[in-house]
């Protein structure tokens, strides 16, 4: 019986490997450029390099920027599946997960800033998007929860994931959305950039319209950004998924784009931990030659600024 069962697993496991099309990535690596991919590779993994060598410090704690963390440690992986995926020639997955990847660290961002006073505080944009629809806005609820309950503030300080229990009625209930305004991405966005947290040059176009918008049109499947699409134009057999070098190489620019965004963002979220110590400033001094290589433009002018000051 058992013999019988290994042998149904040995041939689901080889059936399911072909399906992985590892030959894909191979004629990926061949006929792709491979320094592109290279470079997307390594940031993704820049991407959590830095939080893991300030935790690693042993002087801060996960739990100050969990909501951010719990987020970014998602992006990650969300985003080295996409890589994968567009090795293996299904690029419309790969976009689709980069745009989930983008999401969870803008989001990731916004609820992290949203756990502590010294951001709720000066909200313009949230203001301006309540009194747009005159509902009561997101830092709204949570103001009124640490009004009816101080305690909360003081536990939204030193464990900011404690902000999801905080929104969860709003995300779960119907009702409660009715009256309760949840901002849109593009407000989100908005709020970031004015809290300093995407604070590069044009944020706003780049983050929202550049990248959310272009990888938007693969989450809808407009016709061209479907694999049929892409399959088709290169006038080969279009049933059969196959490496497009060109669309190939145009993801990998988009992913190290995003990543770039994504360590921006990083860095302000984390920048008062590394502000406070000189030793890890002195540490990261050591990345700046590595993002510079990846050609992260963002991430290395971030970065310099943060351990050069």
């Amino acid at each position: 019986m058992k013999a019988g069962f290994d042998k149904l697993l040995k041939e689901a496991f080889h059936h399911t490997f072909k399906e992985l099309d590892v030959l894909n990535i191979a004629d990926s690596l061949r006929v792709g450029d491979f320094e592109r991919i290279r470079k997307a590779h390594d940031s993704i993994h820049e991407l959590l390099l830095l939080p893991l060598s300030l935790l690693s410090s042993g002087k801060v704690t996960w739990h100050a920027k969990s909501a951010f963390l719990t987020y970014q440690w998602e992006a990650f992986h969300l985003a080295h599946r996409a890589f994968i995926e567009a090795l293996a020639g299904y690029y419309n997955a790969g976009y689709t997960l980069l745009r989930s990847a983008l999401e969870l660290l803008v989001r990731g961002a916004f609820w992290e800033c949203m756990a502590h006073k010294g951001f709720r505080s000066r909200a313009k944009v949230l203001d301006e998007d309540r009194q747009k629809y005159r509902k009561i806005s997101i830092k709204d609820w949570v103001d009124e929860l640490i009004r009816s309950d101080p305690s909360i503030e003081e536990s939204l300080e030193e464990t900011s994931a404690s902000i999801f229990d905080k929104v969860a009625p709003i995300l779960e209930n119907d009702e409660l959305r009715e009256c309760i305004r949840l901002p849109s991405f593009s407000v989100i966005v908005k709020q970031l950039v004015e809290w300093d947290i995407i604070d590069i040059s044009r944020g706003y176009q780049i983050v929202y319209r550049e990248l959310y918008g272009e990888l938007s049109k693969d989450v809808h499947v407009i016709p061209d950004r479907t694999d049929i699409g892409r399959r088709l134009l290169t006038e080969e057999d279009f049933l059969k998924v196959i490496v497009v070098p060109a669309e190939l190489n145009k993801f990998m620019d988009c992913l190290r784009k995003v990543i770039d965004v994504g360590i921006v963002i990083q860095l302000n979220v984390l920048s008062d931990w590394i502000r406070d110590d000189k030793e890890v400033q002195s540490n990261l001094r050591e990345r700046l030659s590595v993002l510079e290589e990846l050609e992260l433009k963002f991430s290395f002018e971030k970065l310099k600024s943060l351990v050069n000051q």
